[in-house]
Order: structure tokens, then C-alpha cells, then sequence
């Protein structure tokens, strides 16, 4: 579990600005399934205490 909480905190350092650097055609996609993993994480995270 410790490695799913080191990728948590390191998605959640992913900024918009990081974000900005790739096509913008698939920003929107990219910024949603971010989101999205970042909740499944978490969930998984609160679930295994």
C-alpha cells in the first residue's frame, strides 16, 4: 500500500500547467482520468485502513 500512496501524492502534484504541455486535443481527456485515478486511489487507500 505504500506504493499506491506515494502515487497518489505524486499525481497530485500534476498541475494545470503540467497539463498545458501536451496536445491540447487531449487535455480534457488527461485532466479526467487523473481525477478519476486519483479517486479510485484514495477510495482503495480508505478501504484497506
Amino acid at each position: 500500500m505504500e506504493h499506491l500512496q506515494q502515487l497518489l501524492t505524486d499525481l497530485e502534484c500534476i498541475s494545470l500547467a503540467d497539463i498545458s504541455a501536451i496536445p491540447e486535443a487531449n487535455q480534457h481527456v488527461i485532466a479526467e482520468r487523473l481525477e478519476q485515478l486519483q479517486d479510485a486511489l484514495k477510495e482503495a487507500l480508505v478501504c484497506d485502513e
